[in-house]
């Protein structure tokens, strides 16, 4: 785990040095094991980023990278450089088959340290011969991971996420070069405010040639859709609890120890019973205002299966002081992404309190098994097919409605995040189970059924694997906070109305499928953001220099017209 980034220039008199350098350290949470950086073909690791000698130096091309040691401990500094200098490489992620692919390259595969990321350079290398981009290609489909790559040879930069978007990457350019990095903040603090930050698809490479950029589709979401489906539960949970086994164990293979986060649900549940029937030791983490539900049956669930928890009781002012940072670090300032992380955000930081290095969560499992309350209305109202399209969608938006914001979290804690429900073959599984054996007609209260059986057979009583949980902001009891926080302002919806302001278009990007259609299913006020709620998160982005200028322009005119109202009542 670690944070990239680059630079390629149109011209090699632009001194790439300090703008790599300026970028780096803008992430430099993400990385607190070590820095490195290639520059046409000048190689350089330290241990520390302020050691590395960026200076003024030029050149048309530059990665850059910050390391979190998880795998190869100290041994593994990037950037990567092929045996004759040509190739090099920057990796964010975990690649699970690493030690079958590094006895693949054979005798002739010389792999200096234990990390799986220079695995991949080899590999490249092999099937490099003089094309960049088909030997990527040719790499890619063995990987068995998530993953952020950048490759140079000299002539090209590209960049790649992996197939489900669990790592991402976001670039940008200007009239002197083309920019990628981890975060978006890095490329803001090194572009003018107007510059358009793009987001590198899952299962998509790019191709940079100075102020060109070339996209490529190398996997597609089609590759796994089913054209059968298993109807028989026997079966179902046969192939659901194969791949779900061997998901959990290739991410906790090798830790002596890891962290879940853990609301009391049954799906962190079913992450801390697999990972502790693994034999690898385990904390649970949980956060929530006073009387929060999740906190409640989190305690109640570690005592019954003996898990160690930590709990962290949140109060207003908690909450308040939180809200900035975590606008920050999340890059994004809408209500229920903000609500959300709020609990997260106070889990990973007793984790890091703690001397975590990997958490996992049970992010996934809604999407996939049909657990949002709006999932059996769709069904009831529009049918099986109906729900199968949305459950479908939703899976494979998860890149950007809650993967991006928990990475951002973890790594702004130098943590890093492990999906298990996401494996690749776990979505399969999913996806060719039935949405019978998910949701049943007729006011499904429940949702998730073949899922909550397995985790019956598993040995969870049935009372526990079917008890219905509010989503996070709400077990967490965090929601209500933001409109008391909000309030503070003494600023009213009516007030909000009449100066013109619109909380929807006040968004750039609506995430989340509470936000994009849930909301139509059900409780309108749980889902969609009060207009004085989302102006008082618009006002403390604006602070933080964090809307784009067309935003920025619409929160001066809303707050210009609110202060002739106040001046003239």
């Amino acid at each position: 785990m670690c944070g990239i980034a680059g630079i390629v220039n149109v011209s090699a008199h632009d001194e790439a040095g300090p703008v790599l350098k300026k970028m780096l350290e803008t992430m430099q949470h993400r990385g607190p094991d070590g820095a490195g950086f290639v520059m046409d073909g000048y190689l350089e690791r330290k241990m520390k980023l302020e050691d590395l000698t960026l200076g003024g130096r030029k050149g048309r091309a530059a990665l850059g990278h910050i390391r979190l040691a998880i795998t190869g401990e100290r041994t593994g500094l990037q950037p990567f450089q092929s045996d004759n200098g040509k190739l090099s490489m920057l990796h964010n992620g975990e690649i699970y088959n690493y030690q079958d692919l590094r006895s693949s390259l054979g005798k002739g595969g010389k792999v200096s340290t234990g990390t799986d990321s220079e695995v991949i350079l080899h590999l490249i290398e092999k099937e490099y011969h003089g094309n960049l981009l088909n030997a990527v290609m040719k790499v890619l489909p063995v990987l068995d991971g998530v993953f952020a790559l950048a490759v140079n040879d000299g002539e090209q930069t590209i960049i790649v996420r992996d197939r489900i978007g669990v790592r991402q990457l976001y670039y940008a350019g200007n009239e002197k070069y083309t920019a990628f990095a981890s975060e978006k903040k890095p490329l803001m603090a090194v572009s003018s405010h107007e510059t358009k930050i793009h987001r590198l698809l899952p299962g998509q490479l790019a191709v940079l040639n100075g102020k060109e950029v070339k996209t490529y589709r190398y996997w597609d979401a089609r590759h796994v859709k089913p054209k059968t489906l298993i109807a028989a539960k026997e079966e179902a949970f046969r192939e659901y609890g194969k791949a779900m086994w061997e998901s959990v164990a290739k991410r906790v293979a090798g830790r002596e120890r890891v962290g879940i986060i853990f609301s009391g649900g049954i799906d962190s549940l079913m992450i801390a019973f697999m990972v502790k029937k693994l034999g690898v030791p385990l904390t649970c983490y949980t956060a929530g205002c006073k009387g929060a539900m999740d906190v409640r049956w989190s305690r109640k669930l570690s005592k019954l299966f003996d898990f160690p928890l930590q709990v962290k009781t949140l109060t207003i002012r908690d909450i308040e002081d939180l809200i900035p940072q975590v606008i920050m670090d999340i890059e994004d300032y809408s209500l229920n992404q903000v609500e959300v992380a709020i609990p997260i955000y106070a889990s990973v930081q007793m984790a890091q309190q703690a001397g975590e290095r990997v958490i996992l969560t049970g992010q996934g499992a809604d999407e996939l098994f049909g657990g949002y309350s709006w999932y059996p209305k769709i069904v009831d109202q529009e049918g099986y097919e109906a729900f199968e399209d949305h459950s479908w969608n939703d899976a494979f938006l998860l890149y950007k409605e809650c993967l991006e914001r928990e990475d951002k979290i973890a790594m702004a804690h130098s943590i890093e995040l492990r999906v298990p429900f996401l494996d690749l073959e776990v979505i399969k599984t999913a996806f060719r189970i039935a949405p019978q054996l998910k949701i049943v007609r007729g006011g499904d209260q429940i949702g998730k059924r073949i899922h909550r059986e397995y985790c019956r057979l598993l040995g969870i009583p049935e009372a526990i694997a079917f008890r219905r949980k509010e989503a996070a902001q709400h077990g967490a009891n965090v929601h209500d906070a933001f409109e008391i926080l909000a309030d503070t302002m003494n600023i009213t919806e009516a007030m909000l109305a009449k100066a013109g302001y619109d909380p929807d278009r006040s968004i750039a990007e609506k995430l989340g499928s509470s936000s994009r259609y849930g909301f139509r299913y059900g409780d309108l006020h749980l889902w969609k953001p009060l207009a004085r709620v989302q102006y008082y998160l618009d006002s403390i982005a604006s602070q933080l220099k964090l809307l784009t200028p067309q935003m920025n322009q619409r929160w001066m005119t809303t707050t210009n017209n609110l202060s002739e109202m106040l001046l003239c009542p």
